[in-house]
C-alpha cells in the first residue's frame, strides 16, 4: 500500500473510533437521563460534566457509565494543568473534582484550553456555591 492509501485508511479508523465513541458518551447521557437525572448545564469537558440544578447534582459521564453526586458530596474543586519541562507552558487543562461518600474520591474532566477550563469552573462554582 502507499503512503495515502494508509493515511485514507488511518483517516477512515479515527473517524469510526470517533463516532463510536460519540455513540457510547450518547448512550451513557441517556442511561443517566432514564434514571430521572433531569439536565440543566452542560459544562462539557472529556468526560463530559452535566449539572441538574433542581436535584441539586452533577454527573460525570466516565468510561464505565456515570458518577452521580449530590452537591453535598462536592468537597472542593479545582483547575490543574501540566507543564512540560522543555517548554515550561501550561497544558492539558481540567477541572478536578473532590468528592465525599461518593464509588470515586476524585474525578478530572479535561478541557482543551485554559479557557473553556476556566469557564467551565466559574460556571460550575456558581451552579454549586462550592
Amino acid at each position: 500500500m502507499g503512503t495515502l492509501q494508509w493515511f485514507i485508511l488511518a483517516m477512515i479508523v479515527m473517524a469510526g473510533l470517533g463516532y463510536w465513541n460519540y455513540q457510547r458518551i450518547d448512550g451513557q447521557r441517556k442511561a443517566l437521563e432514564g434514571a430521572g437525572f433531569v439536565v440543566s448545564d452542560d459544562l462539557k469537558g472529556n468526560p463530559g460534566l452535566l449539572v441538574s440544578t433542581t436535584q441539586k447534582q452533577i454527573a460525570v459521564l466516565v468510561p464505565s457509565g456515570y458518577l452521580r453526586v449530590d452537591f453535598s458530596q462536592l468537597e472542593h474543586g479545582e483547575i490543574r494543568h501540566d507543564e512540560t519541562s522543555q517548554t515550561d507552558i501550561p497544558t492539558s487543562y481540567r477541572i478536578a473534582l473532590v468528592l465525599t461518600g461518593a464509588s470515586q474520591s476524585a474525578v478530572e474532566i479535561g478541557y482543551q484550553t485554559e479557557h473553556h477550563a476556566d469557564i467551565a469552573f466559574k460556571k460550575l462554582r456558581a451552579l454549586t456555591g462550592h
